[in-house]
Parts: C-alpha cells; structure tokens; sequence
C-alpha cells in the first residue's frame, strides 16, 4: 500500500487566531434558546445515541442542566435498575452495568444537581418502586455500604437482610465521601473498589455482615477545584477514581421561568423506559456482534490501550478506559432493546470515555493539548511539531500505518475542527501537496 501524497479529507485554509471549533448541536444556538458560553471540552454528538440520546434531547429544553450531565446519569442510573444479571466476559472478569462517573462542575453554574433530578424524575416515573427504596445518599464507612444491602443473618429467624441488592447512590457532596475515604483505618476505599466490580462484600470480624451479589452504582457531584484539593497521589493508585468516569459539566441554557418537563412528555417517555428496564433485567451475558467485534479489535481497542503513552495524574485516572467503553456500550445496547452490542453502541461508549479523558485533563490542569482521543493527540503533537512546514501526508500515514485509510480521515478531519489547526496546499512539481499546520491561537 502506497503513502498518500494527499491528505484523504477537504483541504481547508488554517483558521484565522482566536476562532472557536464548530460545537454540537446541544450547544449551539440552534433553537432560540440562550446558550451561555461553554469553558471547557464538548463531547462528541455520538454520544447521544439511541433511546438514551433521545431521551436527553426531549428533555434539554426543560432544565439548564448540561445534556451530557443527563446522559452519564441517566446512564448509571439504568445500569443500577437493570440489576446484577446483565454482564459482559472480558477476559476471566465478569462486569456488570455498573457506571460510576463523578459530574465536575463549578458550584454556581456546573448544573450538576439539576442534571441528577432531571435523571431521577424519569426513573421515578419509569421505576418509582426502585427510587424508593434504592435510591441512597450518605457515603461514610465501607461498614456502612455493607449494612445498606447485607445478606441476611442465618442465626436469626427473622432477620431476611436486604433481598434487593441494587442501589443508585447519590452523593452531592462527594468532597466529603473523598474525605471519609481518606481517615485512617477506613475501608470505605477498599469496599468501594470491591463494589465496582460487583464482587461479594464482607467484614472479617462480624460474620454475620456480608452482602452476596451486590449492584451498587454511584454518582458523585464535586467541583474542579475541590477535587483537584482532596485528590492525592496514593489515592489514585489505589484504583479507587479510576473507577468513576470523570464528567466535565456546565450549565447549558438560561432558563428564567422553567417550570420543567411537561408531565405528559414524561409519562410517555416513562412508559418506553419502563417495557426496556425490565426486559433488561431478564438479559444474561451481552456479547458483540460480529461488525462490532471488528470495530472493537481492529480500532477501539488499540486507541484505548495501545495510543497512551506516559503515566501521571491522567493515565491513573483514565486507567479502567477499556472496561468502562464496554460497560457503556452494554448499557447503551440494553437500552436500545439489544442483547447484543452493535456499532454505534461501541462508537456511543468510546466518545463518551474519550469525553470522559478530556474532562480529567481539563479539570487536572493539563490544558487545551490533550482532546480525549489518544490517536487525535498522536495526530497533534505531530503537526505542532512539523512547525512551519507542516505535517505531509506521508508523515500521518507512517504515524498510524496500522491504522485503515477511513480512520486517518476521521482523525484529520477532527483535527481541522480544533481551533489553531488547519491545512494548506504546497506547491510542487505535479500535483500539489497539502500539509497539516498548526497557528497557535491568539491570547
């Protein structure tokens, strides 16, 4: 296979300083609604797909919550409804539709409450049964997430425990969790990453407090700059925050008067929620279908593990990126009534964890050079590089020579989207020759 001489994509000029990336239609102005300007990184619209996606859409106009904040906890809020049976083999590991993600946002206008009931007024409709009795707040002791869902105790005859083993646990101020985590002698940590993987739950010195098959999902609300305080290295490699997607949210409309959803939009979107949930809760092991196993081997998994280079604060807390793509897609695939994961439940799942490492390292301080994709950040640290002459066609195609022709398009094309990037045509014998180049943007 020959190097192209030509960047497979529409040459365009390089942008002018200062010129802002085109942004998805959940925050452009595209509905007469103000949109207040948005400070950090913009998920991929694949994120929003299928009843989940659509879901968020219908309710974007009644709450100035960030839709990708919706999304992430409509999302973990299913998998916790769905129940323990549901899972995926990676390996010899058996995970569950567990989605833990941390919504970071500031206090004033991250939203980030307004994003949870918004989730939770669906659920209540859909499932009120379940946000009644498993809805929990209140994180202190791994002792004490024990007691919410125990076994019950065999020397006792009236003493069944907890015979429904799910909870969705909130935690709006999740600063404080963090800080519980952090007292000498807790076992908060250690039950918690014990709980995301779905494993049975005990305490050595009282035998009768043990939990069997445990479904906990969780939520928690922080702000950049508490979690950036509270967060310390032994914490992260402990494995306790890569287990939580982190979840960069803004508000995302000004709404003077809102007076919320229409009961009758959510009636019926309950109703469709309500016939998926249980039958989600009938389904055993998901698998991929063929064209999705295709994706996942020959695209998505080498991005996610084989793209990373360097270790520190983003790699910890990035580092479950391969089993939470998959977590996800199976819950985008239940949601869509699918027993199988498809296509663009996968594409679904790794833009909402390429969203999920820009987040980190915006929110870590890391800057506008990282974007969540590893492959796009190959791709611009290349042409930053080349400086003024620019990144031939030849030098991306060396750069990712495993990768297929479609997958080097996608990746130029989301590059020429990035403020400060672009292309231009260089003259030459015969046909011309069009490079990548990069033109920081002006201060």
């Amino acid at each position: 296979m020959n190097a192209p001489d030509l960047l497979e994509a529409e040459p365009r000029q390089a942008p002018a300083p200062g010129r802002q990336a085109p942004r998805n239609d959940f925050y452009d102005d595209l509905d007469g609604l103000e949109r207040p300007t948005r400070p950090g990184p913009v998920p991929d619209p694949a994120v929003f797909q299928g009843l989940v996606g659509r879901t968020v859409r219908e309710l974007d106009p009644t709450t100035e919550a960030d839709p990708v904040g919706v999304l992430v906890n409509l999302l973990s809020a299913a998998g916790a409804q769905m129940g323990a049976d549901p899972h995926l083999r990676i390996g010899n590991d058996r995970h569950p539709a567990l989605i833990w993600a941390l919504t970071i946002g500031a206090t004033a206008a991250g939203r980030k409450g307004a994003a949870t009931n918004t989730a939770r007024l669906l659920l209540t409709a859909a499932a009120p049964g379940f946000t009644k009795d498993n809805l929990l707040s209140g994180l202190s002791s791994g002792e004490g997430l024990i007691e919410a869902v125990r076994d019950g105790d065999p020397t006792k005859k009236d003493d069944p425990g907890h015979i429904d083993k799910r909870r969705w646990i909130v935690e709006s101020e999740y600063g404080i969790t963090m800080a519980r985590a952090r007292r000498e002698g807790s076992s908060l940590g250690g039950v918690l990453r014990q709980a995301w993987n779905g494993e049975d739950l005990g305490v050595m010195n009282r035998e009768a407090l043990k939990v069997t098959a445990p479904h906990i999902a969780i939520i928690g609300h922080i702000s950049p700059r508490e979690l950036r305080a509270k967060m310390q290295d032994s914490e992260m490699a402990g494995g306790t925050y890569n287990r939580y997607l982190p979840i960069f949210v803004h508000r995302n409309l000004i709404l003077a008067e809102s007076r919320g959803a229409d009961p009758q939009l959510v009636d019926n979107l309950a109703a469709t929620w309500r016939t998926v949930l249980a039958d989600a809760r009938q389904t055993g092991e998901v698998t991929l279908d063929e064209p999705a196993r295709k994706l996942w081997r020959e695209d998505v998994y080498p991005a996610l593990c084989g793209d990373e280079d360097g270790d520190g604060p983003l790699a910890e807390f990035t580092a479950r990126a391969a089993p939470y793509t998959l977590r996800l897609a199976m819950v985008y695939a239940l949601l869509d009534h699918h027993r199988q994961i498809q296509e663009d439940h996968l594409r679904a799942a790794h833009a909402l964890v390429n969203y999920s490492r820009a987040s980190a390292a915006h929110v870590l301080g890391m800057g506008a050079d990282t974007t969540g994709d590893p492959k796009l950040d190959k791709l611009a640290a290349a042409v930053r590089a080349a400086g003024p002459r620019g990144l031939t066609g030849e030098e991306v195609y060396k750069l990712f020579r495993k990768a297929n022709k479609d997958e080097r398009n996608r990746l130029v094309a989301a590059l020429l989207q990035i403020d400060g990037y672009g292309s231009a045509q260089i003259p030459g014998t015969g046909r011309h020759a069009t490079v990548l180049l990069y033109a920081p943007p002006a201060d």
